[in-house]
């Protein structure tokens, strides 16, 4: 089964007829014609739905199709690897995260990696629920959640993220590390929307606690939050690193310090499969060394 091919195949799924497919490809139309019988002759079915001027896939084509862009995609990637390796440029990979994972792990990450060993290529930004079917869906090479990473996907334990209370350095509480969960409740609160873990996680542990928090403020957005906290509207729960001159508290509860679970997941066939350990091991040190520094070994 040759790659072409299946690109011949795609383009005739994707355009519903030969005549077209064969000016996308720039191959005869006759000759794209027979290439495609003996496409389904190698399979032993049929793939299209053949009417006047128009073919559609039929049940086994719906099912070949994502097999065939599956392997163009990893004949791509293979390519694009071994090409790198020719330059002597390490791998490097697209990875699908929540937007509070790439700001508190993978662009810090990425900033202080260095050129040794496999790297970021790129990140796509998704809800933590969608983060492993985006992954399975698409070009991306690893998915980094707070859930763990369904079956068939290999997976990994990153670490736990510690979710940060943040106030301006004149706040009454700017000259400490750690607060309490009891003392946090009783000022307003700047917290994620409901999608995001580290408010999860805060709304268990209030829940748990049997505690009410004086009042909150929601905002989609971390980098908003902490806005809203240096002017004072609140202390921000997030799990970024501060900005905007914010100080940084562990947040106590009676379960050990308030955090945030990360895991890895990726194919366990991907064709980088060695480097994509590599890299999982890069992120889980330096998940590992940011929590040390926050909240102690």
């Amino acid at each position: 089964m040759e790659l072409r091919v299946l690109r011949y195949f795609l383009a005739v799924a994707e355009t519903g007829s030969v005549t077209a497919a064969s000016r996308r490809v720039h191959i005869a139309q006759p000759s794209l014609s027979r290439q495609l019988s003996a496409l389904e002759k190698d399979l032993g079915v049929p793939l299209f739905t053949r009417r006047p001027g128009a073919l559609t896939l039929n049940a086994a084509g719906r099912r070949f199709l994502p097999i065939a862009e599956d392997l163009l995609r990893r004949a791509e990637q293979a390519a694009e690897t071994m090409a790198a390796a020719g330059r002597g440029a390490e791998a490097a990979f697209t990875v699908v995260a929540a937007p509070a994972t790439v700001a508190c792990l993978l662009a810090p990450f990425m900033a202080s990696g260095g050129a040794a060993g496999p790297t970021l290529h790129d990140t796509i930004q998704a809800e933590p629920s969608k983060v492993f079917d985006i992954l399975m869906h698409s070009d991306a090479d690893l998915g980094v959640s707070t859930t763990p990473p369904p079956l068939p996907l290999e997976s990994a334990f990153l670490g736990l993220v510690p979710v940060l209370a943040q106030v301006p350095a004149d706040h009454p509480w700017g000259g400490r590390c750690e607060v309490t969960l009891a003392e946090l409740v009783t000022e307003p609160l700047i917290l994620m929307t409901r999608s995001n873990a580290a408010r999860t996680v805060v709304d268990e542990a209030v829940s748990r606690a049997g505690l009410t928090p004086a009042g909150v403020t929601e905002t989609g957005s971390s980098a908003f939050a902490q806005a809203l906290a240096a002017r004072g509207r609140g202390v921000c729960l997030v799990t970024d690193d501060s900005r905007f001159g914010l100080t940084e508290l562990i947040v106590r509860t009676p379960d050990g310090p308030l955090t945030v679970p990360l895991y890895a997941g990726w194919d366990a066939v991907h064709y980088a499969r060695t480097a994509l350990h590599e890299l999982v091991d890069g992120l889980r040190d330096h998940c590992t060394r940011r929590t040390e520094t926050l909240i102690g070994p």
